[in-house]
């Protein structure tokens, strides 16, 4: 489980045909300033999106999987982040979030074409 307030969540993910790399969860701990980095290689074009949940206590199994019971709630991208998104060229982005009140955030690539590897970097912050 993440507890701190920097984490890796992707780390070199594969970018290929219409794969989804799921990252994950990181525990927010009542910081409500959030940020991601995506570094991305090749020429992957995709999108990125970002997922919620309140799930109470810990999500993570023993074996450091996600509880399959865990609800998660995609979250409407913000009009900015359409310019940041893989359009066939090695490239990186930040996301940031402010004002967040959920317990639980990941972040979602989903491939619609080429290849490339992606890393997703996070770093929260008090208000």
């Amino acid at each position: 489980m993440n507890s701190d307030t920097q984490w890796t969540p992707i780390t070199s993910g594969t970018m290929t045909g219409t794969s989804v790399v799921t990252g994950t969860p990181c525990h927010l701990f009542g910081h409500t300033r959030v940020s991601f980095q995506a570094i991305w290689t090749g020429t992957p074009n995709g999108t990125f999106t970002f997922q919620i949940s309140n799930y109470p206590g810990t999500i993570f199994n023993s074996d450091g999987s996600v509880i399959s019971s865990v609800t998660w709630t995609t979250l409407t991208n913000p009009a900015g982040f359409a310019a940041l998104q893989p359009a066939g060229a090695a490239g990186n982005a930040e996301f940031g979030f402010a004002d967040m009140s959920a317990k639980w955030i990941r972040p979602i690539y989903t491939n619609a074409s080429s290849t490339g590897t992606i890393t997703f970097v996070y770093a929260s912050a008090r208000h």
